[in-house]
């Protein structure tokens, strides 16, 4: 980003009173742990926050931290009243005040069973977001598609968007995009490296994670100088010190020493003992026989024989 879309980015974050994060299904791991990173950081920050993406495969889901936070709101939440077979028992509702109390009455339908409280439930509802990051989504419409109903988009909100491809449209008012980029997840680090946001070692673990998995563990064709900058960058934050990494560790298969004998010619070749050995006992022969008296031998016609 550029200092003009940093100081904008970082004014619309200070201030937001809302915070929705949207990630794309196309995204992968990458997207859903650069879009889980950035909810951690931002509730670190104090943040109304909530996240939307699929719920990743239970594979995905033991690689990256906060996948239990998808759909959930961390921070003040609205309250729905649900009312069951309204249609058929429910004539009409008023409230009013008394004192500190609000009362809410429902006035049933003349003639008709009325409403019990078996009826009646309370669900949360998210606060319209005043800033929403859009992660991996390459024009509105995609966007769009895949909000729903009350999660709605104001035509207020002021939007964030992280792509790593070719933008189709530039819906966002800061569109962070780089075609040449290996990972969402390195251009969310960056992000959140030129904005000082904060970083512990579950974020950068995700972020680290994004990276990985998006350059299929770093390979040397997919990756480049930026992304291995960035997880250097990482690493600082102890992402090896992560439960995660801890339990990866511990799952790697121990190195086990192989049974099979060796082969019987390497048995029979001879140890340097062993050699050693047999020298001193030749050189120990050689002395003895020195000390024996001479062998005399005489001819004879078939053959020598020893006195």
């Amino acid at each position: 980003m550029d200092q003009n879309s940093n100081e904008k980015a970082l004014e619309k974050i200070t201030k937001a009173g809302s915070v929705s994060i949207v990630v794309s299904d196309s995204s992968q791991l990458d997207g859903l742990a650069s879009g889980l990173a950035l909810y951690l950081s931002l509730v670190k920050l104090g943040k109304n926050v909530s996240i939307f993406s699929r719920i990743p495969s239970v594979a995905d889901a033991q690689k990256i931290y906060g996948v239990d936070k998808i759909g959930k709101t961390q921070g003040k939440s609205g309250l729905t009243v649900l009312i069951d077979d309204a249609v058929e028992n429910v004539d009409k509702v008023t409230y009013f005040l008394e004192g500190n109390q609000l009362k809410i009455l429902i006035h049933p339908i003349p003639g008709s069973r009325g409403i019990s409280k078996d009826q009646i439930r309370l669900k949360e509802t998210i606060t319209q977001a005043d800033l929403i990051f859009s992660i991996g989504f390459d024009s509105q419409e995609d966007l769009r598609s895949q909000i729903t109903h009350e999660q709605n988009i104001s035509s207020e909100a002021f939007i964030i968007n992280i792509c790593k491809g070719t933008l189709n449209q530039k819906f966002a008012q800061v569109n962070i995009n780089d075609p040449q980029a290996a990972t969402i997840s390195e251009l969310t680090a960056k992000m959140i490296q030129d904005l000082a946001l904060p970083v512990n070692e579950d974020i950068a673990y995700n972020l680290y994670t994004g990276i990985s998995e998006g350059t299929q563990n770093f390979s040397p064709g997919r990756i480049n100088s930026q992304a291995l900058e960035i997880a250097a960058w990482l690493l600082k934050f102890g992402v090896s010190r992560s439960s995660f990494a801890r339990m990866s560790n511990t799952q790697e298969p121990t190195y086990q020493p192989s049974t099979v004998t060796e082969p019987d010619i390497l048995d029979r070749t001879p140890k340097i003992q062993e050699i050693e050995s047999k020298q001193e006992y030749k050189n120990a022969a050689v002395s003895r026989n020195w000390l024996k008296p001479p062998r005399i031998y005489k001819g004879s016609k078939s053959f020598d024989r020893e006195n």
